[in-house]
């Protein structure tokens, strides 16, 4: 209240680092697109008003960012001829008194300080006062400012930006207690109800737009790493059961990554994403060793599903003890301790999520998939 022409801010500390080393300092960015600029300073406040009645939007800003008022002095040539005056010589009396200007500097021990010159602070206090401003003429007299120029104050004017060419304001928010992908939706539900916003007016940027490219890329970084494993395990074991029931399992492993999430009540961000396809990447690993052994005991006469049954007894320790200790050392992180936990906090959940559910899948779902696999190729078919 004692200060309204304050925007003022209270981003988290993490939060606003990650915003500005992504070009992205806030979270909630809708974009308005106009070449009316009247248009667009009716609808910024609008916007603003309808987003920040979502719930867990807060500190809203309509981006209609004003340059302030101005104080225009425009010299009328034929007076300033009269008294021998020429328009730079004006306006360097009239920028040394309101403004000032550095004229020396003086060396104060290894520091040099400089001096500057400046006319009464009051001066541009008021159009009056800058109006009597005294100048010397060429031919010495002292003259007003107001003899020779026009001062007049204009209103404050709309700093205009451009995004691709087009004029655009960008409405700004952020949010409390409740994650971005769900208050977008209301957003865009609310905005999009919104008769009087024309269509192809309003685009959605922050780091909402951030998330959603870097979800696409995760995307296409788990179906190449799926792909590259299993090319891999292809040429290891030189058939396509073993690579497909592994990776069936390791696919699998997603749904403990979403049990974790759901049951720490984790958003699925980045970070969560992330721990997702170290996990997958672990559970195939955990199929390897299980099926890696049952060729083993197949050469030694053993029949499909003894290789099996025995091929999990011996495996079922080497699984345990790196599930566990890949789960254990992960913990900490997981409970949220020491300082900037919370940014990996997710990782770490979505990984034990997949590592529990890991056991399972390596000596139940993999062996089973395996099996049901290996029966069908051998069955013969008949015309």
């Amino acid at each position: 209240e004692r200060f309204p022409d304050i925007d003022w801010d209270f981003p988290g500390i993490l939060t606003d680092l990650v915003g500005d080393l992504s070009l992205s300092p806030d979270p909630i960015e809708v974009k308005l697109f106009s070449p009316d600029l009247a248009w667009l300073k009716k609808a910024a406040p609008q916007v603003q008003a309808e987003i920040k009645s979502v719930p867990g939007v807060v500190d809203t800003l309509p981006g209609l960012t004003e340059t302030g008022p101005s104080i225009n002095i425009r010299v009328r040539p034929a007076e300033a001829q009269r008294f021998g005056l020429r328009v730079a010589d004006i306006a360097d009396a009239a920028g040394i008194a309101i403004l000032g200007k550095t004229s020396s500097h003086v060396i104060e021990g290894d520091r040099s300080i400089d001096i500057r010159v400046a006319g009464n602070a009051s001066l541009a206090g008021s159009v009056e006062s800058i109006g009597n401003l005294p100048v010397r003429a060429s031919t010495g007299a002292v003259i007003r400012l107001s003899q020779v120029a026009e001062i007049q104050t204009e209103p404050s004017e709309v700093e205009l930006d451009r995004e691709d060419l087009r004029q655009n304001v960008i409405v700004t928010g952020r949010l409390e207690g409740r994650d971005l992908g769900s208050a977008m939706k209301d957003i865009q539900a609310k905005l999009s109800a919104d008769k009087t916003l024309p269509p192809g007016t309003i685009e959605y940027g922050g780091l909402y737009q951030q998330q959603q490219e870097s979800f696409m890329n995760l995307l296409c970084v788990l179906l190449m790493a799926l792909l590259l494993v299993f090319t891999v395990l292809l040429i290891e074991f030189r058939s396509f059961c073993e690579p497909l029931a592994i990776v069936f399992g390791a696919v699998l492993a997603l749904f403990g990554t979403v049990v974790a999430l759901w049951l720490t009540g984790t958003t699925l961000n980045i970070v969560s994403f992330l721990g997702a396809i170290i996990g997958v990447g672990i559970v195939a690993k955990n199929g390897i060793l299980m099926l890696d052994l049952v060729d083993h005991w197949r050469e030694q006469g053993l029949s499909l599903e003894d290789a099996l049954v025995r091929s999990g007894e011996r495996r079922l320790r080497p699984v345990l003890m790196t599930s566990l200790a890949a789960a254990l050392g992960m913990l900490p992180l997981a409970w949220g301790l020491g300082s900037g936990a919370d940014m990996l906090r997710p990782l770490a959940i979505a990984v034990i999520g997949a590592l529990c559910i890991s056991v399972l899948l390596s000596l139940v779902a993999t062996p089973t998939v395996y099996y049901i696999l290996v029966r069908r190729r051998k069955i013969p078919h008949t015309a």
